[in-house]
């Protein structure tokens, strides 16, 4: 178990931690990482091994933040790697109480009168539970980790070796782990590591003290751009034109909370798409159809590529201008009907295109002219999303808006894209290696020190920096995804290289939390000071203890 003194030193660095505002893509990201470096350089180990710790610069970076690392280096390449982040969501959703959300004790007591939810009351009146921002995501994973660092640090004849990464930006694209990766393959050069599983410690979900969950995957996204492009006319004769604004509302109602686009894999399954962005594209107001419409959307995966993502999004396309289409020349049918005048059929052939297809199209059409605007168009897009001016779906549909302008086809388009950030899915089932046994070796732990069990889940479902921690996908999909990224490796990248190299085994595990990114955020405190510590204490020991019995058989 971890010792008491241990505790102390846990509990002192995370309300350090959660004193420190890190807001994530801000200046306060780089203030955090300062504090996380001190303390290790006050380690008496790192004081004693100063190479075995640093700070790795995240490339282009506008903030000049970095990934905290320290290495503990014992007998052996084998490695286990602790992965937290240490940037935070921001404060609005605190109103008036902005300024305690750094302060526990004082937010605890503020949010007595202002909270009705009974869960919240009770936890209130419960001195275990540990309100503030950032306290359960993911300050307490960030200070517990430290302290099992700090705990191997100390020990003699060490078999194996530890690794912690520090991280930013996990709550916007994850340009952290992005640089992590590169870090840990630089890392593997250079002292000879052999990575055997990576530990993430967000926290999990669940309503009852006696069971506790960890996960041995990481959920998948991707975020699909649907960009409708229909025939314009004034609204004195709207059947001279089509409505992209419908073609979406069209592609919206087959997409969003269609249980059949769930990802299954055995007993569970990912929630439906969702969609985060929808309008028309018009720059100003005026009497007439939009020529445009466009919007985006979150697709969870377990198992599903892009390639299929982006195929079945093609049909359903489809399927959506073919019954706009109906229902506007039924619509006009019956207008026509109304008014004693002469029918004449609305007759239109969609065009439905993944971007790689569009901008190729548009090549053909707009020629030298589209391509000079395209490069000049991302070359300035590229210097407004490193000064945080544009986000990455922006980015993308600019450059799709872009390239729908260059296609000459009187005919209603539709465009599919892909934007960052993208989550790889992963799992262990499906990385090749050793079978770590995690549950059976932690429900050994804690029937040996707490009573309540471990659950099993396949994967943790808030998407986490774990995504990057291998590539199980095949290189078509790398292709896919780079041909339909509108600004890949131009603006952003992902190095599916290097984390196929990694081919480690992951694992989540982590204090229990609630109301993640709400007022009422809270982390409850035995798990982060005592119960989670000791028991990625004993896991560590476990496994690496496995690779010395294996090495003395052999």
């Amino acid at each position: 178990m971890i010792s008491e003194k241990q505790q102390k030193i846990i509990e002192s660095i995370f309300y350090r931690l959660v004193a420190i505002r890190s807001d994530t893509n801000t200046i306060y990201e780089p203030i955090i990482e300062d504090v996380i470096l001190n303390w290790f350089r006050e380690r008496e180990y790192f004081q004693e091994n100063p190479e075995y710790f640093g700070a790795e610069p995240l490339e282009d970076d506008v903030y000049r933040r970095d990934v905290v690392w320290a290495l503990v280096k014992g007998e052996g390449a084998e490695t286990i790697v602790l992965i937290h982040h240490h940037d935070a969501v921001g404060i609005e959703e605190y109103g008036n109480l902005e300024d305690m959300a750094f302060r526990p004790d004082e937010l605890k007591d503020a949010l007595k009168g202002r909270v009705k939810k009974k869960d919240v009351l009770r936890d209130i009146q419960d001195d275990d539970w540990i309100f503030g921002r950032g306290t359960a995501d993911m300050k307490s994973g960030a200070a517990l980790q430290m302290g099992i660092v700090d705990h191997f640090s100390k020990q003699q004849d060490f078999n194996g070796n530890l690794l912690i990464l520090s991280v930013p930006d996990e709550e916007t694209i994850s340009k952290g782990m992005l640089q992590g990766v590169k870090l840990l393959h630089k890392l593997h050069q250079k002292y000879g590591l052999n990575y055997k599983l990576a530990i993430n410690s967000e926290p999990y979900f669940n309503n009852v003290r006696d069971k506790a969950l960890f996960y041995e995957g990481s959920v998948g996204k991707v975020m699909p751009i649907i960009y409708a492009k229909g025939i314009s006319s004034h609204i004195s004769n709207p059947y001279n034109g089509i409505s992209p604004s419908m073609i979406m509302a069209n592609i919206q109602r087959r997409t969003e909370l269609n249980p059949s686009l769930c990802d299954v894999h055995e007993n569970d399954a990912t929630p439906p798409p969702m969609w985060v962005h929808l309008k028309d594209h018009k720059k100003v107001y005026d009497a007439s159809i939009p020529e445009a419409a466009v919007g985006f959307f979150n697709w969870l995966t377990f198992v599903k590529e892009p390639r299929e993502i982006l195929e079945a999004l093609k049909e359903f396309a489809k399927e959506a201008v073919t019954e706009t289409l109906v229902f506007v020349d039924g619509s006009y049918e019956a207008f026509c009907e109304m008014n004693h005048q002469d029918y004449d059929p609305i007759d239109y052939t969609p065009v439905i295109l993944d971007f790689e297809e569009a901008y190729q199209r548009a090549k053909e059409d707009g020629g030298e002219r589209f391509e000079k605007q395209y490069e000049k168009t991302l070359f300035l897009l590229k210097q407004d999303f490193k000064d945080n001016k544009v986000t990455l779906p922006e980015l993308a549909v600019k450059l799709i808006a872009l390239t729908g302008d260059y296609i000459n086809i009187d005919e209603p388009v539709v465009i599919i894209g892909l934007s960052g950030p993208y989550y790889p899915h992963i799992n262990n089932k499906n990385i090749i290696g050793e079978d770590l046994k995690l549950e059976e070796r932690l429900n050994k732990i804690t029937k040996k020190y707490y009573d309540f069990q471990f659950q099993k889940n396949e994967y943790f479902m808030g998407m986490s920096d774990l995504s990057y921690c291998g590539f199980t996908g095949k290189s078509e999909d790398i292709d896919v995804i780079k041909r339909n990224s509108p600004g890949w490796d131009e603006v952003y990248r992902i190095p599916f290289e290097a984390m196929q190299a990694l081919n480690m085994k992951v694992v989540n595990i982590g204090p229990w939390g609630k109301d993640l990114h709400q007022r009422s955020e809270r982390v409850y405190g035995p798990d982060v000071f005592q119960r989670i510590p000791t028991i990625i204490k004993e896991l560590i020991e476990e496994v690496l203890a496995g690779d010395e019995k294996s090495a003395r058989v052999g």
